[in-house]
């Protein structure tokens, strides 16, 4: 088989609100070049799809009688004889001179109904998804959706496609989905790619823990060294995603006015912000706390959270940030500002800010506040309106423009993953609660517990559902509360076998047992436990070693090797994405993008990193498709189809 080039690819990412597609690998890879709308509307003939809704108009048309209606069909006849010799043969009906037909009527004009029909783009009337929740549920549906993608993009014959699974899709899904590629777009290759496998890629890393927050699910996926772990895998965890933070603000806000539509808009804006566990709402007292854990009070020995931070000055301490009383710092100069920069502009700078103040502007104080220390706060909500009768008329059709107005939202805004109060019977402390019990099972049912840890540190959070102001913080500090062990000397007792004396954090020792001192009983250790000593040793016992140690079974030794934290984690992180100077080096270590701190801050701008499951198909396509051309069977080619059928996917799915 010929080599694949770069431009013939095609990428296709189905999601339940929003397909993403592209033709052709770039050099550096971008967010998705097109975008199609999940859904397709029903077509005049059953069974089949348009991909816009198409509407029926009637109009009137006025017409002259006799002259601009459709004439009948006409038998042609050869002319027949004058009946008068010198005669002239009729050559059909005169209209008369005088304005009238042949009748002796006069010529009139009537008005008829005429039917047309137009595509209307933006309307939603009447729209199948055949995704909810990442379950493809109307398979025809699904396959007019690809077909309409195909014929837009319009790949040459040689295009390998690759299409990114989601991870409920069930074996048979993914075999019926083969067998349509091979035998409807008639492909020459073609790659089903698991979208947390995907997300991988895109973060060059081979172990993770990926949290995909979709619109109305999430699915937590550990992967270790490229390989997803399918047993624990939280798969299309419902309630959990982007509508069950618009149904709550529609919950908390639904007896003011708020429409679905003004929740969803707020949700998508930049004053709707999840707050971490334990950050106090604006406007309530210092002590009321969202999602205090008393058990991480107690762990740490403290009444309250407060008496535990230090006392300051600056955020986050008893004192709290130096002038944040009302205190103006008026005469006050900044001396490393003057030094660093240009004090004559500096100065300039402060005789600005006080003639603003003195000439009743608005408090600058105010506007620099954060907004979660706001107690309300403005957005900017977006409809459209119909336009006036006479215009609409005139139109022949209704009109609408869009209109924009101010809404003011006060502490409901923070509240959009607080527990609510219509789950039913379903028992729920919120939605990142849940989220962070499904991480803590899927990232305990992987089998190589010497892998848990690096779970815990590389966490990958993706999906739109994400992009709301603070969910990655806000999810990280309820892990830390639910789960984080605290580091204490009991961390040092859990995986040591009991006939060690290990250490306790009143600085005395478990009496060992007495008797003979067994082969791991080191002399020098001081009652300390023999697996720190001989972790600092050179091999003790071995060949080489320092004198003066007893020898040890290496098997012996494997018996009892530490293999970590596994039960509980001791720390949470999240991956920092990849800088852009590595992202084209598919499957890069991320460590260099741990070192670069301006590499996330980069990511987040434009579309940010919640697309990282596209950014990496693009990556496995390069690999796969062109530089790779099939020899680590990335892809299913058409000979191989041929051969075993769609069965056979399974041996090639990523």
């Amino acid at each position: 088989m010929p080599p694949f080039k770069d431009e013939h690819v095609l990428l296709i990412a189905p999601g339940s609100q929003m397909t993403l597609a592209q033709l052709g690998l770039p050099e550096t890879f971008t967010p998705a070049r097109f975008r199609f709308p999940t859904r397709m509307f029903p077509a005049e003939k059953k069974g089949e799809y348009e991909p816009y809704r198409v509407r029926e108009k009637r109009r009137e048309v006025k017409v002259s009688n006799g002259t601009e209606a459709p004439k009948p069909d006409v038998e042609m006849k050869d002319a027949e004889p004058a009946a008068v010799e010198g005669a002239p043969a009729a050559e059909g009906p005169v209209k008369p001179e005088d304005g009238t037909q042949e009748n002796g009527n006069e010529e009139t004009t009537k008005t008829i109904e005429e039917v047309y029909y137009e595509e209307d783009p933006a309307s939603d009337e009447g729209a199948i998804y055949p995704i909810e929740n990442g379950r493809i549920v109307d398979w025809p549906c699904f396959f007019a959706l690809l077909t309409h993608i195909h014929n837009t993009l319009s790949p040459p014959f040689h295009t390998p496609i690759m299409i990114i699974a989601e991870p409920v899709w069930s074996a048979r899904d993914r075999e019926a989905i083969t067998q349509f590629v091979f035998e409807k777009f008639k492909a020459p290759a073609f790659s089903l790619m698991d979208s947390a496998l995907a997300a991988c890629y895109g973060y060059g890393t081979a172990t993770a823990t990926v949290v995909d927050v979709g619109k109305g699910k999430v699915d937590v996926t550990a992967v270790t060294d490229f390989t997803v772990n399918e047993h624990g895998r939280g798969v299309a965890l419902e309630g959990c995603g982007g509508d069950a933070m618009t149904d709550r603000l529609v919950e908390l806000l639904g007896s003011k006015g708020f429409t679905r539509e003004m929740c969803e808009q707020l949700k998508r804006s930049n004053i709707a912000e999840i707050l971490s566990a334990g950050t106090p709402l604006p406007g309530s007292s210092a002590t009321a706390r969202q999602g205090a854990n008393p058990a991480a009070a107690a762990s740490t020995g403290g009444a309250d959270a407060n008496e535990s931070a230090p006392r300051g000055p600056g955020d986050g301490t008893q004192t709290g940030t130096e002038g944040a009383n009302g205190e103006e710092d008026e005469g006050v100069l900044d001396v490393a500002a003057i030094v660093s920069g240009n004090t004559t502009e500096y100065l300039a700078n402060i005789e600005k800010e006080k003639t603003t103040t003195k000439k009743g502007a608005a408090d600058p104080k105010g506007t620099r506040l954060p907004n979660s220390k706001k107690e309300k706060a403005s957005f900017q909500f977006e409809e459209y309106v119909q336009m006036d009768g006479d215009k609409t008329e005139a139109q022949g059709s209704p009109q609408y423009i869009r209109q924009s107005r101010e809404i003011e939202v006060s502490v409901e805004r923070f509240l959009l993953t607080s527990p609510s109060t219509n789950v039913g019977n379903r028992l729920t402390g919120g939605i990142l609660e849940d989220i962070a019990t499904q991480i803590h099972h899927t990232i305990l049912a992987v089998p190589d517990a010497t892998k848990r840890s690096e779970l815990w540190d590389s966490l990958i959070i993706v999906g739109c559902g994400s992009k709301v102001k603070g969910f990655t913080q806000a999810l990280l500090s309820v892990i830390t509360q639910k789960f984080i062990l605290s580091p204490s000397g009991t961390i040092f007792m859990s995986e040591i076998p009991s006939n060690f004396t290990t250490p306790v954090p009143t600085g005395t020792n478990t009496p060992a047992p007495m008797g003979q001192p067994g082969q791991m009983y080191h002399p020098a250790a001081q009652g300390v436990n023999p697996l720190l000593v001989a972790a600092t040793h050179n091999n003790p016992g071995m060949p080489g070693g320092m004198p003066g140690t007893p020898s040890m079974d290496p098997n012996m030794a494997l018996h009892y090797r530490s293999t970590g934290h596994s039960q509980t984690p001791i720390s949470v992180k999240t991956l920092k994405p990849p800088n852009q100077g590595n992202s084209n080096a598919p499957g890069a270590s991320s460590s260099s993008a741990a070192g670069n701190p301006g590499a996330s801050g980069a990511a987040q701008g434009g579309h940010g990193m919640e697309e990282a499951i596209f950014l990496g198909a693009q990556m496995a396509a390069k690999v796969f498709f062109v530089l790779d051309q099939g020899l680590s069977k990335g892809y299913m080619s058409r000979v191989e189809y041929n051969e075993s059928g769609p069965s056979a996917i399974h041996e090639y799915v990523l």
